[in-house]
């Protein structure tokens, strides 16, 4: 058997969303990394096949599109991520294979909202969010003329449809964990940010504490601390000016003038107004900003490859 056909062997991400939501039917929460067995099994596939390793050579192919086919299915609510790195099949999923010929398709995903909004936000970060061999079709029928783009830019191109990914898996990952992650989770950012030092961050209980849920001490002496308040809600269920006032009475108490309000779902209009009429400086932040602080600042991701770009240097043979 040629390279080639071994290489084809091992389903594009779409082609892979099938078995997947198949290796999902118990309706029991699953790790990701536990549905490649049996997901190889169910395609047949060979150790060669199960070998073999994505163009950088760092990751085997078909658990890297197993992770594509997750993500664009949970964008389509037909998983939910039930704790870090865990999911389990919905009701829509079960629609979908039951409805579904042995393939499921990006058009099948494009008939829910969620998944159109998910990709209408993708495209607006200038990149859309494909998969592993995946083409992005415009409305017209016609594919993007991939030979319109430096390699430079191509690889910038490629980068941001790896951050939209890695920054949606983030948010449904904070959004399985135990409450009091993402006040950990805030305080790291903080620090990352230069508010204060390793160490100078707490968390608190947010019950006992009149509400607060960590704290930043931005000198040594804790003369000064930005204070924190964290709600980890399901999307739509978004942070209201009641508890925008709430949080600013706690922070009065504690005559502090500086606070965060983090949530990952969203916020009101009505939050928003609260937050830019008080005294105290409050800054609110959602799940989407959130995610996109935490990669940029590297909390909570792990940097897997670096590639460095290089030119010929000129200059370097001019003779002096």
């Amino acid at each position: 058997m040629s390279i080639e056909a071994r290489v084809m062997a091992v389903p594009t991400f779409e082609r892979l969303m099938y078995p997947l939501l198949n290796a999902l039917l118990d309706g029991q929460s699953h790790h990701i990394s536990d549905l490649t067995d049996p997901i190889a099994v169910s395609l047949a596939l060979s150790d060669a096949d199960r070998s073999e390793l994505t163009p950088s050579g760092h990751y085997l192919r078909l658990p890297n599109r197993i992770y594509w086919a997750k993500l664009h299915l949970s964008q389509a609510k037909a998983v939910e991520t039930t704790a870090p790195g865990t999911i389990r099949i919905t009701q829509r999923g079960r629609a979908l294979l039951k409805h579904a010929a042995n393939e499921i398709s990006i058009g099948d995903l494009a008939n829910f909202e969620e998944y159109r909004d998910f990709k209408t936000r993708s495209r607006s970060k200038k990149g859309s969010l494909t998969g592993d061999h995946s083409v992005e079709v415009f409305a017209n029928g016609s594919a993007p003329d991939e030979n319109a783009e430096t390699p430079e830019e191509n690889i910038q191109s490629a980068y941001r449809k790896l951050k939209d990914a890695v920054t949606a898996e983030l948010l449904d990952t904070v959004r399985s964990a135990n409450p009091r992650v993402l006040s950990t989770i805030m305080v790291g950012v903080l620090v990352a940010m230069g508010y204060g030092e390793d160490g100078s961050g707490i968390v608190l209980d947010g019950v006992n504490d009149g509400g607060i849920d960590g704290l930043v001490r931005k000198d040594r002496l804790g003369l000064s601390s930005v204070y924190i308040q964290a709600k980890r809600y399901k999307e739509g269920n978004n942070v209201g000016s009641p508890a925008i006032q709430q949080f600013a009475g706690s922070m009065q108490e504690r005559k502090a003038d500086e606070g965060v309000f983090v949530t990952t779902s969203d916020f009101t209009k009505a939050a928003h107004d609260s937050a830019t009429k008080l005294h105290s400086r409050i800054v609110l932040i959602n799940g989407e900003r959130l995610a996109e602080i935490m990669f940029d600042l590297g909390v909570g991701v792990k940097t897997t490859a670096t590639i460095h770009l290089k030119r010929v240097d000129a200059d370097y043979f001019i003779d002096p």
